[in-house]
C-alpha cells in the first residue's frame, strides 16, 4: 500500500477537530478545565498535524482548504462562547470575536458568489488575532484548572485580543471591498 493511499488523512484530521469542538464545549459547561484543556490541546495538535501532513506529502486538496480554516473558527468560536457562558470572557469581546470570523467566513462566501473563487491568505493582523484568540482560550483554561489568580494578565490579554480582533476585522473587510471593485 502506497503513501498516496492516505492521502484522506489530512482531511480526518479536520473533520477529528470539528468533532473535538463538543466535548470541548461539554466540558467548558461542565467547569472540567483539565479535560477541556487536553481536548483543546487535541485538537490544536491535529490543527499542527494535519497541516504538515498535506504538504509534506503534497496531499492538500480543496477541500481541506475549505474545511481546515471553518474547523479552525468553530473551535474558536465555540470556546469564546462557551467561557461566556460561564463568566470567564467578556460578553462583548465573544461577540467582537464571533462577528470577525462570521465577517470573514461572508465576506469570502459573498465574493465567491459574486465574483467567483479566490484564494486570500491570512493577513498578518488576522494571524496575530488568532494567536491572541487561542492564547487566551489556553491561558484560561489553564488558569482554572490550576486554581491560578490571573488578574492583570487576564484583563492584558482579553484587551489585546478585542484590538487585534477589531484591527484585523476592518482589515478584510477593506480587502473584500477593493478585491470586489476590481471587478
Amino acid at each position: 500500500m502506497g503513501m498516496s493511499n492516505y492521502s484522506w488523512l489530512p482531511n480526518a484530521l479536520t473533520v477529528l477537530r470539528c468533532l473535538l469542538v463538543v466535548p470541548v464545549a461539554w466540558f467548558i459547561h461542565q467547569q472540567n478545565f483539565v479535560a477541556a484543556l487536553v481536548t483543546f490541546g487535541v485538537a490544536g495538535f491535529t490543527d499542527g498535524l494535519d497541516g504538515y501532513i498535506a504538504r509534506k506529502y503534497h496531499w492538500q486538496s480543496y477541500i481541506g482548504a475549505i474545511l481546515d480554516p471553518l474547523a479552525d473558527k468553530l473551535l474558536m468560536m465555540v470556546s469564546f462562547i462557551s467561557l461566556t457562558f460561564i463568566g470567564l470572557v467578556p460578553f462583548w469581546l465573544m461577540i467582537v470575536v464571533v462577528i470577525r470570523d462570521l465577517v470573514i467566513v461572508a465576506g469570502a462566501a459573498l465574493f465567491r458568489w459574486l465574483h467567483g473563487p479566490y484564494m486570500m491568505s491570512p493577513s498578518i493582523s488576522g494571524k496575530v488575532s488568532t494567536f491572541l484568540q487561542i492564547l487566551l482560550v489556553l491561558w484560561l483554561l489553564v488558569e482554572q484548572a490550576l486554581s491560578l489568580e490571573g488578574g492583570p494578565i487576564t484583563v492584558l490579554m482579553i484587551w489585546f485580543t478585542l484590538v487585534v480582533a477589531v484591527i484585523s476585522g476592518l482589515e478584510y473587510i477593506v480587502v473584500w471591498y477593493r478585491k470586489s471593485t476590481e471587478f
